[in-house]
């Protein structure tokens, strides 16, 4: 269900006609986030940008992340509740719903911004009207502190009016690294609070097939590895949610897709689930989606060097239950 309804950011005029720079929100979900949430905001609060209004979106948090957030009040930071758990779709909804700005721009109560990274996303988006969002690049921090390198390595970024053919085949938007037109959620909606894993991609699809997509080719976006991050996501839940979803897109393009394009979209989308099977050690589950995408052409190296590693550990217990006499 793609849900909410937008208000208009209100128009910034001085006297003498010259226009201020837009009115930017930043939408902080946070659900049970008080060992993080500080982090966070204060990546957000040493932003240059301005004018900036900070809105968390509390949702149903039983831990101290309200008090947390209170804490940046002097600093702007306004907290609203959400009454019950939305999860994080219905909370960045509820977040775009009550904000003011222009542009809008989300950060997830676990990571952290880079300084800097309004300006020039801003930037961009004032040159081009028609541009729906810009995104930048994000590394991935462990546990332990280590910058990872790239959050998604091997996936070029795509701009411009054509961009969403890329998105199906491979996300390679942080949501933490978005900033957005407001108009463009009125084309699009809004988050689809029926998936459960998945609603960020489709946003940004959606985005993407409402107009042209800029990106910003610099690491301003810092995602530490959670179990509730990205990286933890179950491949089951990819298969349930994401696949169909993304087919769906196919669907709704289909006049404008070849038959190559779509198979080498679902290739590159059952190749990935099934390596993350096989990672995962479901070799029942992994094996035949990884065979699927080989079928399809897909990336023929990485799936099999992938099912090698998979494999290759079996093979010694193999060899004893095939030893003759047993």
């Amino acid at each position: 269900m793609v849900e909410g309804r937008l208000g208009h950011a209100r128009p910034r005029v001085t006297g003498s006609s010259v226009r201020q720079p837009p009115l930017l929100s930043v939408i902080v979900p946070a659900h049970n986030a008080a060992r993080t949430l500080r982090r966070a905001l204060n990546s957000i609060l040493i932003q240059n940008y301005s004018p900036i209004e900070v809105i968390v979106v509390d949702d149903a948090s039983t831990d101290d992340t309200v008090a947390v957030a209170e804490e940046f009040a002097a600093g702007g930071v306004r907290v609203i509740g959400t009454g019950h758990c939305r999860g994080a779709a219905g909370a960045r909804n509820f977040g775009i719903e009550q904000s003011r700005g222009e542009f809008i721009a989300f950060q997830d109560a676990d990571d952290e911004w880079q300084p800097g990274k309004l300006d020039g996303q801003v930037d961009l988006l004032l040159r081009d009207p028609a541009m729906t969002f810009v995104s930048c690049g994000a590394n991935l921090i462990a546990p332990d502190g280590r910058d990872l390198g790239s959050l998604y390595p091997g996936r070029p970024p795509a701009t411009g009016s054509e961009a969403w053919r890329v998105l199906l085949a491979y996300n390679f938007v942080a949501t933490p690294s978005v900033v957005a037109r407001r108009g463009a959620f009125a084309a699009a909606g809004l988050f689809n609070t029926d998936l459960r894993v998945g609603e960020d991609q489709d946003m940004w699809i959606r985005l993407a097939m409402a107009g042209p997509i800029g990106y910003l080719d610099q690491s301003l976006v810092r995602v530490h590895d959670t179990p509730n991050s990205l990286s933890s996501k179950n491949f089951h839940d990819q298969l349930t949610y994401t696949l169909p979803m993304i087919r769906r897109h196919i669907g709704s393009r289909r006049e404008v897709l070849s038959r190559t394009e779509i198979r080498q979209i679902l290739g590159t989308r059952i190749g990935r689930i099934g390596r993350s099977a096989l990672g995962q050690g479901r070799l029942g589950e992994g094996v035949p989606l990884v065979v699927k995408a080989l079928a399809m052409g897909n990336s023929p190296v990485e799936n099999i060097s992938k099912l090698l590693r998979a494999l290759l550990p079996l093979a010694p217990i193999k060899r004893l239950f095939l030893r003759p006499g047993r």
